[in-house]
């Protein structure tokens, strides 16, 4: 006869799922014991949880891979099919219909009662602005911060809400800006930079109104992660650009607009 107890132990507890950064599904299962480093690794990835309280959810939950606590970054959360996937997302639209609150959300951002401002270039970058910055690993994408502190070229950073990871600091060149609606095409705010910087303004835009192909700037991917990545200018039209992920090339191209783009430091610096 089994051990009840024991069997409480080793059953799943959660799954955690999401897309990952090439669009590819993943979903993992863990026990009651790994449910605290689930958690955390389901806030940095920005995937999602869906806690495990019955006998339906255990019954998909059999037919869901089991995570890897411990393993390398990208194989805590394994990969699963699109029908998998699609029967993981469809429990949590069930679940979230009845009232249950069985799933919580690592991507999504708690709404601000005030939109941060958005800096229309790195010297005006204040304390409760939103930026851009990357983590640690860059194969994390870049994702939206608050500024909570500056100190000369150092900022202290949040994450938006309170999904994603512990605070961090960062040197004024690390850090992306997202485009504010009324810097898209006038020009100001443009950066001043010093002859050993030029070689880099050719590659990295220095303001929204001189975007030009080849360039590479920072677009949003599509999906729930809202991760930004690295790309390249390809075609403009007018204020529609094509653009190829820099780190993907085998993906289809993408199409954004002028304000939906992000910008890089003009000589950025290693994060």
């Amino acid at each position: 006869m089994s051990n009840p107890a024991k069997s409480a132990t080793t059953q799943p507890a959660v799954i955690v799922f999401g897309v990952s950064a090439i669009g590819k599904p993943r979903a993992g299962t863990f026990k009651a014991s790994d449910v605290p480093a689930a958690r955390k690794a389901a806030a940095k990835l920005g995937f999602k949880v869906i806690d495990l309280t019955d006998e339906t959810g255990l019954a998909l939950a059999a037919k869901v891979p089991a995570g890897r606590i411990g393993g390398a970054r990208d194989n805590i959360i394994p990969f699963v099919n699109k029908d998998l996937y699609a029967q993981i997302t469809a429990s949590e639209i069930k679940s979230q219909k009845n009232g249950q609150g069985r799933t919580n959300g690592g991507s999504a951002m708690s709404p601000e009662a005030n939109p941060p401002r958005l800096p229309r270039s790195w010297d005006d970058i204040k304390a409760g602005d939103m930026v851009l910055a990357q983590e640690a690993d860059p194969l994390d994408g870049w994702w939206q911060v608050i500024v909570t502190e500056a100190n000369g070229d150092l900022f202290k950073l949040r994450w938006p809400g309170s999904g994603r990871g512990r605070p961090l600091q960062k040197h004024r060149a690390t850090l992306g800006l997202i485009c504010p609606n009324e810097a898209k095409a006038d020009g100001k705010g443009e950066p001043k930079l010093d002859p050993k910087q030029l070689a880099a303004k050719s590659v990295y835009p220095a303001n929204w109104s001189v975007l030009a192909v080849d360039q590479t700037v920072l677009a949003k991917e599509d999906g729930p992660m809202e991760q930004w990545w690295e790309a390249k200018i390809v075609k403009i039209d007018k204020d529609q650009f094509t653009l190829q992920w820099r780190d993907y090339p085998k993906l289809p191209q993408i199409v954004r607009s002028r304000s939906s783009l992000g910008l890089m430091h003009p000589a950025p610096k290693v994060a």
